[in-house]
């Protein structure tokens, strides 16, 4: 072997060093301005959702009200069963619908979705004005949710396969637009219901608009090319397409999703505590529950920054420890609704919206990607469920009321922790950053010179 040839070898790895250097600068630099700059496809996916955040803050606080005074109930049972047999419809149906799109294209479903979601809302509105017969009003939110959830989880994966940045920070672009619709939204709902007998029509109205100024939106936004050949590489190197090729902990990360959602069923009650049981002052509720959606906006951003699976799990399990503690406070102390209201202050969705969905797309095939989030939505929406209906069945039958709720959630809340730390020492922590697909593409430009 000759002296020329090392050198010339040498000097080749040395500029493939230099090469890979200026890359990964290069992609430190454009992740810095990824939440600054934004992509068309971007933009508009951020208007759509902004109007389904502005639809369901006129539609999803108040319709457990509506249904409530319908039924005329008084079990905590009940009331938690109606609440939730629209998240029963879709969970039967979200996994379906994201194994359709992952066939036939994420787009369509959503399209589908919203449209599913407007006619639920013009019906809700024919409804309320020639006859309120509660029978009809379940019905209708049965179809519509069933179909609805089209939307649910293929909604995610059109945004990470149609915007050319990492997954952690589009997902978290979604959620703070999602919390800026409510914050804002919020105070004009709370200003029709003080002041319109109809308000539930009105409100509905608002829900129908945002939804025919979505769906019209949405047939601008178009696949991105990076995004399709970065899929279309993966499926190359990948061989067959299946869903995760790491079963064991994608199942693990299920458990966990389910386990953190029952820890969230005491949210249904939470007007039934606050406004009924302790009869707290309809403004301060209102003014929390805005605040504490108001924090979800910087806590988005905040979780958008990290990309590291070792980081996301040591901060869900410290998400998890922490409402544990809280808890166990209000198990001691359950009448003191000011210490719930300074402690619960942190909210816990962006964990799921961002952090949930990020582990989900690192841990499965992006051809599987709608199908995977579908499973990924299906889960969370049966813990929710479980927690609720949990809740409700010890409520109803314990001498304590609803205040038998807060020693159940600290055990579901223990039981998600434990579930956190045992995929944070034995996965999380011993896996590298997942790969966001602006670092693939590089890669294979990398790869292709």
């Amino acid at each position: 072997m000759s002296i020329n040839y090392l050198v010339s070898n040498c000097k080749s790895n040395v500029g493939s060093v230099n090469q890979l250097n200026r890359t990964e600068t290069i992609i430190q630099e454009k992740t810095k301005s990824d939440w600054f700059t934004f992509e068309r496809n971007e933009i508009l996916l951020i208007i759509i959702y902004f109007l389904f955040g502005v639809a369901f803050a006129n539609y999803e606080p108040y319709a457990p009200f509506w249904l409530n005074e319908m039924f005329s109930v008084d079990s905590f049972l009940i009331i938690g069963f109606v609440g939730i047999i629209p998240s029963i419809t879709a969970a039967v149906g979200v996994a379906g619908w994201g194994f359709l799109a992952d066939k036939f294209g994420a787009k369509k479903f959503v399209i589908l979705g919203y449209i599913s979601f407007l006619l639920m809302f013009l019906s809700l509105i024919i409804m309320q004005i020639f006859t309120e017969i509660p029978i009809y009003f379940l019905i209708i939110i049965l179809i519509g949710f069933l179909f609805g959830s089209a939307q649910a989880s293929n909604f995610a994966a059109l945004a990470t396969k149609s915007i050319n940045k990492p997954r952690e920070i589009i997902l978290a672009k979604l959620s703070i637009t999602v919390s800026l619709a409510f914050v804002i939204l919020s105070p004009l709902v709370g200003w029709i219901i003080d002041n319109f007998e109809n308000a539930m029509v009105i409100q509905l109205i608002i829900s129908v608009c945002a939804m025919v100024f979505g769906i019209i939106v949405l047939f601008f936004v178009k696949e991105s090319k990076i995004i399709t050949k970065v899929e279309e590489y993966k499926l190359e190197n990948k061989g067959k397409v299946i869903i995760t090729a790491v079963p064991i902990i994608f199942i693990g990360m299920m458990i966990l999703i389910f386990a953190f959602q029952t820890g969230g069923g005491f949210w249904v009650y939470t007007s039934i505590y606050f406004l009924d049981e302790l009869a707290v002052p309809g403004k301060m509720f209102s003014i929390f529950l805005i605040a504490k959606t108001a924090l979800a906006i910087p806590v988005s951003f905040l979780l958008g920054l990290v990309k590291s699976r070792k980081k996301m799990g040591i901060i869900i399990a410290s998400f998890l420890g922490y409402f544990t503690f809280v808890y166990g406070l209000m198990t001691i102390f359950p009448s003191n609704w000011k210490l719930l209201i300074a402690l619960s202050f942190i909210p816990m969705y962006p964990i799921y919206n961002v952090f949930f969905y990020a582990l989900v797309d690192s841990y499965s095939n992006n051809k599987r990607r709608a199908t995977a989030f579908g499973l990924l939505s299906t889960f969370g929406t049966l813990g929710y469920i479980t927690g609720i209906l949990i809740l409700g069945v010890f409520a109803d039958f314990s001498s304590k009321g609803i205040f038998i709720m807060f020693p159940i959630t600290l055990a579901l809340e223990a039981f998600g922790f434990v579930v956190a730390l045992l995929l944070y020492f034995f996965v999380f922590r011993k896996e590298k950053a997942p790969e966001s697909n602006q670092d693939k593409s590089k890669a294979i430009e990398t790869e292709n010179g």
